[in-house]
């Protein structure tokens, strides 16, 4: 399991490269930003269930 801090990293590292693919300029950049922002929400939901749940360890 990663640290709250690699989590973080990953983050921004995953916005940093959606920022690059905005707008899109194909079908496949496109795709690109759909799967680095549910992959950014995934992120997030991890860092809210660890924050909701004591009990979760790392």
């Amino acid at each position: 399991m990663q640290s709250e801090a690699e989590i973080r990293d990953r983050i921004e590292a995953l916005q940093d490269e959606y920022d690059s693919h905005d707008p899109p300029t194909s079908g496949l950049e496109d795709e690109a930003e759909v799967a680095i922002l549910r992959a950014i929400e995934e992120l997030e939901w991890v860092l809210e269930e660890r924050d909701d749940d004591d009990s979760f360890t790392i």
